[in-house]
């Protein structure tokens, strides 16, 4: 029975991702996506578009390719400026949905 020869293991370390990837410009996509972030039973979004529908017990964002619906007790918008909102109360629940139907490309 022959015996195949091993190849010795490389011992280098993966190459690094160059300086110039981390500086290189973002997709078109990434400044159009939505941020949420929930702090300190605060919301704080940006990327809002509009207020499509605000009560006490729900409030439903336009967020560009999503609509945003947040549900609890005693929600008030405590500051919208430019695209950047601020929710406060008692958050129980947020619902996300497309903005489009699947079939729908979008802009």
């Amino acid at each position: 029975m022959k015996q195949q020869r091993r190849r010795p293991r490389s011992h280098r370390k993966p190459a690094a991702p160059a300086l110039k990837d981390f500086l290189r410009q973002p997709d078109a996509d990434f400044y159009r996506c939505p941020d949420l972030e929930v702090r300190s039973g605060r919301v704080y979004t940006d990327g809002c578009r509009r207020v499509l529908d605000f009560t006490p017990q729900k409030l439903c964002l336009d967020l560009g390719t999503a609509i945003v619906t947040f549900y609890g007790d005693a929600l008030r918008i405590e500051s919208f400026s430019g695209r950047r909102l601020a929710v406060g109360g008692h958050l129980t629940r947020i619902e996300f949905a497309a903005k489009w139907g699947e079939d729908h490309a979008g802009p």
